[in-house]
């Protein structure tokens, strides 16, 4: 028997997709990139003679006609992921979209609802929720190797400032896409034109990107979908926030305590999760894979993985022809974005903001 292989279009090809989705997608075996899309004519024509896709359209509307097409990967700015996601479900393609699902809770729940009616997979870009050591805590916990679980408490750094104040990306992460591949038609008004600089495009500031993933970590590490939140942020300049704090109750009682910083020259992560037996914490610095420890009245136990390493893109195309389980359900993805709409509202209110689920 000959095995199925999984025609794959990329709606908004830039750097990430290029460097990440592209690659994994070969690594797969069983998936061809066969059309992309982006709206600058150049820098498309570069992406298909980097990718050898055999499509390439400047609207992406008309990569969904594309013959044999079987599911796309959204990579367009934050504002942008609903449109071409509705429009592929409606064709009844799988999809996977960059994280945050949508801006806009409405939106967020639109997507959920049409994956549901078309029966196809919607599945979110959170590398972590495919990291194996973060899989095997999440399942420690959904096990009962704390007891209860009370309380999660999230401190992450990040510096990206220089998206916001410099007028050039910065000659070392330019000369590593460059190595990468990445062509430097991809690069043109990198920082004056940048989406990333737009918060209407963006979301907000960095908490609306790279925050993100902590949303759905906490989320996830808690166990159930948000059900009130209180936010206080500050800009320390910039125009948008740079420093958020949140604390937030999960339907299942979970407390949930968030704070984030922009502009850390040295990155100190961490993650705490309290139950009635005892303490997780998780601590790693940059893209280091995080050390996990179990501290238990008998002692302290680091958790130890065999899950198997896997990425978003491959985990996506396993779905799709293995029917293997969807490792970032949009349903959660959902959840994370009334979590970051409801922490913009707070902070621009001033009050506690009661979420509605939306389902």
């Amino acid at each position: 028997m000959t095995e199925r292989t999984l025609n794959v279009g990329v709606i908004g090809i830039g750097w990430w997709a290029l460097t990440q989705h592209v690659p994994r997608l070969r690594e797969a075996g069983t998936a061809e990139l066969v059309a992309i899309s982006r709206r600058s004519a150049a820098a498309l024509a570069d992406a298909q003679e980097a990718t050898g896709a055999a499509g390439a359209y400047t609207e992406w509307r008309e990569l969904l006609e594309h013959p044999g097409l079987d599911a796309v990967i959204v990579t367009t700015p934050h504002h942008a992921h609903a449109a071409p996601t509705l429009a592929a479900l409606d064709r009844g393609l799988d999809v996977l979209v960059e994280k945050p699902l949508a801006l806009r809770s409405e939106d967020a729940w639109e997507m959920v609802r049409a994956a549901e009616r078309a029966g196809r997979v919607l599945m979110v870009g959170y590398n972590r929720r495919c990291e194996a050591i973060w899989r095997t805590t999440a399942a420690a916990l959904q096990g009962g190797a704390l007891g209860t679980v009370r309380q999660v408490s999230i401190s992450i750094g990040y510096d990206f400032r220089w998206i916001w104040e410099a007028e050039h990306m910065p000659p070392p992460m330019a000369a590593m896409l460059e190595a990468q591949g990445v062509p430097g038609s991809f690069f043109d008004e990198r920082m004056e034109g940048y989406w990333r600089r737009d918060p209407t495009r963006l979301g907000g500031g960095e908490f609306a990107d790279t925050g993100s993933h902590f949303v759905d970590l906490g989320l996830w590490l808690g166990g159930a979908p948000p059900v009130e939140v209180v936010a206080l942020t500050a800009s320390a300049g910039l125009p948008v926030e740079t420093h958020v704090g949140v604390q937030a109750r999960l339907a299942n009682g979970v407390l949930l305590s968030l704070a984030t910083a922009d502009g850390v020259p040295a990155e100190a992560n961490r993650v705490v999760v309290y139950g009635d037996g005892g303490t997780l914490t998780a601590d790693w610095t940059g893209w280091q894979a995080p050390e996990v420890v179990l501290h238990l009245p008998g002692g302290h136990k680091p958790i130890v993985t065999d899950v198997p390493e896997t990425t978003t893109t491959a985990a996506f195309v396993d779905t799709i022809l293995s029917g293997a389980p969807n490792l970032s359900p949009a349903r959660d993805g959902a959840y994370a974005v009334a979590l970051s709409e409801a922490v913009y509202r707070s902070a621009a209110e001033g009050r506690i903001i009661q979420i509605n689920r939306g389902e």
